[in-house]
Parts: structure tokens; C-alpha cells; sequence
């Protein structure tokens, strides 16, 4: 699934694809939502795309995206369903973590330096062998407005930032005088992030906010899918041997998973 993270640093203009600095725009959450959903036309006669693009183009790509999708459908073109389902997977996953939705996406605003990859990878490599990501079971439903789910996605996510921040900050002055660092085994390489016992301490006060945004994503990455195929009247696939086919395995190991 990191295909598009590769991109950003070889293809211009991919970055802003994964996320929207939402509080650029309003620090209340009532004028957000009383903004958004909007369509990326009408957003562009409000802030001009120059604006649009400072900030993150996050949800309004995901929505092309998932077009782009229904499209390779019709085609039955298994290259280009392969390719973008795997982007759309990417981008709405994206738009479920928190740090996405913030100019102050790594903290360092407020002296929280390295929050970004404490949420969105230490805690998930951590603690995910306890999560239940499909807590309700695999079923996938047909969305029959993706572009307010994509929006809502990304609002559920901007409303956890307090969590995501106050939560770090009370769990550094329960540390004061410790080292809140430490060198973390990770595959073959040994990297400097936050020491196994504060992240513990600060996944158990966030109770259950990474495991909820990623089963949310999940359902909804499974169900957007499944909806574009739909819309794309239902097409009979060559699908008989996901096992055998490198593409369909990766794809379907990722939904099992």
C-alpha cells in the first residue's frame, strides 16, 4: 500500500493528495462543518486553488480517486482497478488519522515533536495484534453518498485532535524527569521514537482512539470498493485465483488482514 507514499517524493504535486490542514480554514468545528462537504469547483470560487493546494487536497482527491475507480470497473481494467484501488485504500486511510487534518501535523507547535509517527505507527506496530478491525464483521454496504462519507471521515478524525495532543502533553508531565525516548527495535534497523513504556501509558489514555480510526477505515475502504463496483454496474472479474495472481493477492491479503 505505500505506492502513493513513494510518489510524494519523486512526483510533484502527490503530498498534498494525503492530507487537509483543516484548521487552516476555521478553528471551530462548527464552521467546519456547516463548510464541508464542498465540491472542489465550488471550494476553489471560496479560497482559490492556490489556497486549496497550501493546505491539502486530501478529501476532493480521494473523491477522484474513487471515480477514477468506478471507471477502471467499466473497463474492466484489472491494471488500472489494481492500481487505483490500492490509492483509494491509501488516501481515505489517511484521512482517518487525526494528524492528517492539522497544519501542526508533527507537533511541533507545542514542543510535541515525533507525534505523528508515535500515532500513526508506533502505537499501531505496538499494540494492532489486540486490535478487532472489523468489529461488526467484513461485510462491505453499498455508500450511496461517498463524497459526505470521505467528508466525515476526515471531521471524525479533526474532532480527535484534542485527544491526540492533550493526551501527549499529560503523558510527557507524568514522565517529567525520565527519558521519554528511546531506540526502538524496528524490522532491521534501530530507530529513535518514544520509549515503549510512554507509548504504552499514552495508548491506554487515548482508550481505543487508533484501533476505532483504523477499523473505521477498514469498513469504509472495503465498502467504497465494493461501491464503486457497483456503480459501475456489477462487472463480472477474472478473479477465479487471487492466490496464483500477484496483484488480486496483495489485495485481497490486505481485506483479510
Amino acid at each position: 500500500m505505500n505506492d502513493a507514499d513513494l510518489r510524494k517524493h519523486t512526483v510533484s504535486g502527490e503530498g498534498i493528495r494525503h492530507y487537509i490542514d483543516l484548521d487552516r480554514y476555521s478553528p471551530s468545528l462548527d464552521t467546519l462543518h456547516s463548510w464541508f462537504p464542498i465540491g472542489y469547483d465550488e471550494a476553489i470560487q471560496h479560497w482559490s486553488e492556490d489556497s486549496l493546494h497550501a493546505h491539502g487536497i486530501g478529501p476532493w482527491h480521494a473523491s477522484s480517486t474513487y471515480r477514477r475507480l468506478i471507471g477502471a470497473f467499466d473497463r474492466k481494467n484489472e491494471a488500472a482497478i489494481l492500481r487505483l484501488a490500492v490509492d483509494l485504500a491509501h488516501y481515505i486511510s489517511d484521512l482517518h488519522v487525526p494528524l492528517h487534518t492539522s497544519g501542526n501535523y508533527d507537533g511541533k507547535q507545542a514542543a510535541q515533536n515525533g507525534i505523528h509517527a508515535l500515532w500513526e505507527t508506533q502505537l499501531p506496530e505496538a499494540f494492532m495484534a489486540d486490535y478487532n478491525l472489523f468489529p461488526t464483521g467484513p461485510q462491505a454496504l453499498w455508500i450511496e453518498r461517498p463524497d459526505d462519507l470521505i467528508w466525515q471521515s476526515v471531521l471524525e478524525s479533526h474532532a480527535c485532535l484534542d485527544s491526540v495532543f492533550s493526551f501527549e502533553q499529560q503523558t510527557r508531565a507524568s514522565f517529567e524527569g525520565q527519558r521519554i525516548d528511546a531506540y526502538v527495535e524496528r524490522g532491521r534497523v534501530r530507530q529513535l521514537m518514544r520509549s515503549p513504556a510512554f507509548a504504552a501509558h499514552y495508548h491506554a489514555a487515548l482508550d481505543g482512539q487508533v484501533e476505532r480510526r483504523m477499523a473505521a477505515a477498514c469498513h469504509r475502504v472495503s465498502s467504497l470498493w465494493y461501491s464503486a463496483w457497483i456503480e459501475a454496474g456489477a462487472p463480472a472479474l477474472d478473479v477465479q485465483a487471487p492466490a496464483a495472481r500477484t496483484g488480486w493477492k496483495k489485495v485481497v491479503d490486505w481485506l483479510i488482514k
